[in-house]
């Protein structure tokens, strides 16, 4: 039987948060829609906590016998779906009720849009909320249409907001398994020959929480971002001209950046400098970079202070998103 919309549910581990997003999914108000479960090797009690969902809800799970990894977990659920349209969840994230009906709304009255994104909240591991709406919270404006530029500088795309149309994984393939950041990578490409759409209108809720910290990076290490867009200029080298050498500098310096500013968050400030020559050397401009490395000094107790002067001046959890950012 083939439905309107498959989500895909890639989970490891997930017994604490699993049942609460499967709730989500059975409270949608729209019900065309299949679950594929892509247990990836757990081994606590997360098959325990379908139960329950098994016959409220069209249910059926992958299990991979030892860990494959996200991207190989999503790609599973992919080539396994019968939808006309593909949304994804992880175990510890939320849909509002409306989710599917606003979003799948949207998409019947637009059919040249390939995907559609919106507004969401962020919420701690105990569900309480830290941002009502990261729009407004973290004072930005997105964009409709060919969004291919804003994307390249910002990943503003959260994965649990979207809902795309399986055509464009037909068209462009699945979500390449070699990157960190295999969401990232897919919006861009799918952006590059779709049109993509943004509601503004808070439909989900992303959970933050330490295990999805991986922790710190080797002064070696390429960030993620970085790895992406490297990997879109092959694929798309037009880009290059499109954009300019000056702008793409200036994306790839805030990636190393963002992997700076975590470091810096922890206490690492050794590795925090070595990022921040990086994102120098591309943007020697960029004043914000040196005044971190200057932080970077600083003790634990010191350095909590400045951090927090640091969000009040910038109204943002991160404060090296491009200018162009929205």
């Amino acid at each position: 039987m083939s439905h309107k919309v498959s989500i895909i549910m890639p989970v490891l581990n997930g017994q604490k948060y699993i049942g609460e997003a499967l709730g989500s999914i059975a409270a949608q108000t729209f019900k065309d829609y299949e679950l594929i479960v892509v247990n990836d090797g757990s081994t606590d009690g997360t098959c325990d906590q379908l139960s329950p969902f098994i016959g409220r809800i069209d249910l059926r799970c992958i299990h991979h016998a030892t860990p494959h990894g996200i991207a190989r977990s999503i790609n599973d659920g992919i080539r396994d779906a019968s939808g006309e349209f593909i949304a994804f969840l992880d175990h510890d994230d939320l849909w509002f009720p409306d989710f599917l009906e606003t979003q799948i709304t949207h998409m019947q009255q637009h059919p040249d849009v390939g995907m559609v994104h919106s507004d969401f909240q962020t919420v701690d591991s105990e569900g309480n909320i830290l941002e009502a709406s990261v729009a407004v919270c973290r004072n930005r404006r997105r964009v409709s249409g060919s969004v291919f530029p804003e994307l390249f500088m910002d990943s503003f795309i959260v994965g649990n907001s979207v809902l795309i149309r399986k055509e464009c994984f037909d068209r462009l393939g699945t979500f390449d398994e070699t990157l960190r950041i295999g969401d990232y990578h897919m919006w861009m490409r799918i952006a590059r020959h779709y049109r993509v759409d943004y509601t503004p209108k808070v439909l989900t809720k992303y959970r933050q929480h330490q295990t999805q910290d991986s922790g710190t990076f080797a002064a070696e290490e390429q960030p993620p971002g970085l790895m992406a867009i490297k990997s879109i200029l092959e694929l798309y080298p037009e880009v290059c001209q499109e954009l300019g050498a000056r702008t793409i500098r200036r994306r790839m310096a805030s990636l190393y950046g963002d992997v700076a500013y975590s470091l810096f968050s922890k206490g690492v400030g050794k590795t925090t400098r070595t990022f921040l020559t990086k994102a120098i050397r591309l943007q020697p401009a960029n004043l914000r970079y040196y005044g971190l490395y200057a932080g970077s000094f600083l003790q634990p107790s010191q350095a909590q202070i400045a951090r927090r002067i640091w969000h009040a001046l910038q109204r943002s959890p991160n404060p090296f998103r491009p200018s162009t950012t929205r």
